[in-house]
């Protein structure tokens, strides 16, 4: 990964950072310390930027650097447990509105969901119902905390989804059973 800018600059508020080298705004970012929005500058930008405009920061970026780049591995949070691909469908709300959506990889402590509202924000309890299609004896529900929003480039309205990171708080016994098998037929 030697074309990544040796020395980032940090926006939070209007309280500039820095600099700091590539591997430690992963680690800020993994620890939540830096969000997507943050904006962010080094000498080949023209301008401060959301982290999330970043090809640098990039979702793909990160695959790359987790399977190839052992100097940049440390800097990034592993894993608890194992984590499998499932599409799994639910309804829920955050106190403050109503929203379906679908994890799309789930493990033992947690999701990656697309929600249906870009409204839900970091930091937010949310209760879901997961549903398990043809079989609503196995459906279970969850509660949940949002450690992370992934921003999109695209505009969004008020119905467009988004992919949040959540860490499982509570499972009734059945969800973690079913989460359990699913993780064993993998």
């Amino acid at each position: 990964m030697n074309n990544v800018a040796k020395q980032w600059y940090v926006l939070i508020g209007s309280q500039k950072y820095g600099p700091y080298a590539y591997g430690k705004v992963i680690q800020m970012l993994q620890a939540n310390e830096l969000m997507d929005y943050n904006y962010v500058w080094a000498e080949h930008l023209e301008n401060w930027t959301p982290i999330y405009q970043l090809e640098e920061f990039s979702k793909d970026r990160f695959q790359l650097i987790l399977k190839s780049d052992e100097e940049l591995q440390p800097f990034f949070t592993q894993r608890k447990g194992s984590r499998i691909e499932k599409k799994v469908p639910f309804i829920g709300h955050n106190t403050i509105r109503f929203f379906d959506g679908e994890m799309m990889s789930i493990s033992e402590s947690g999701a990656l969901c697309m929600i249906n509202s870009p409204l839900a924000q970091v930091g937010d309890q949310l209760k879901l119902h997961v549903q398990i299609a043809g079989r609503p004896d196995l459906s279970f529900n969850v509660e949940a905390k949002i450690v992370r929003k992934l921003f999109a480039k695209k505009r969004l309205n008020s119905k467009s989804g988004l992919h949040y990171a959540i860490r499982f708080e509570d499972v009734q016994h059945t969800g973690l059973k079913q989460i359990k098998q699913w993780l064993e037929a993998a």
